[in-house]
């Protein structure tokens, strides 16, 4: 299973692992899935890191490539596809972030691991 993580997800399975379910934690941890992270979740951290809503020990991009190593994810790249794909989404999600994330997982053929709610609202398979 190719799973896409939310950005919440991303963070919490890397240095809050005690706010996922069970059902997200078995996922990221099955060995036969396949983890990916949106390019788009790294702006977002790099945009709230900025902010000062967003605390790391570093810069987004070595912090962001350290926990896709930790967690055997790869970063996913936003592809022309995948802005295609967002022409298709209805307008359920005002997160442009989130929207990316929806629209690649989507085009990819990809499992989302999320808590949020409005995700469910998309015709995406959704994990958590």
């Amino acid at each position: 299973m190719k799973l896409l993580l939310d950005t919440n997800v991303f963070i919490w399975a890397s240095v809050e692992p005690v706010r996922l379910t069970a059902s997200a934690k078995e996922a990221i941890l099955e060995p036969g899935n396949e983890r990916f992270v949106s390019l788009a979740s790294l702006w977002e951290m790099q945009i709230k890191h900025g902010l000062g809503k967003l605390p790391l020990a570093g810069q987004v991009e070595l912090v962001g490539r350290a926990w896709c190593h930790a967690l055997a994810a790869e970063i996913l790249t936003v592809e022309l596809s995948h802005l295609a794909g967002l022409y298709r989404l209805p307008p359920l999600h005002k997160d442009p972030f989130d929207r990316m994330i929806i629209a690649q997982a989507l085009v990819e053929g990809m499992e989302l691991v999320s808590a949020d709610e409005v995700f469910r609202s998309y015709p995406v398979p959704v994990v958590w």
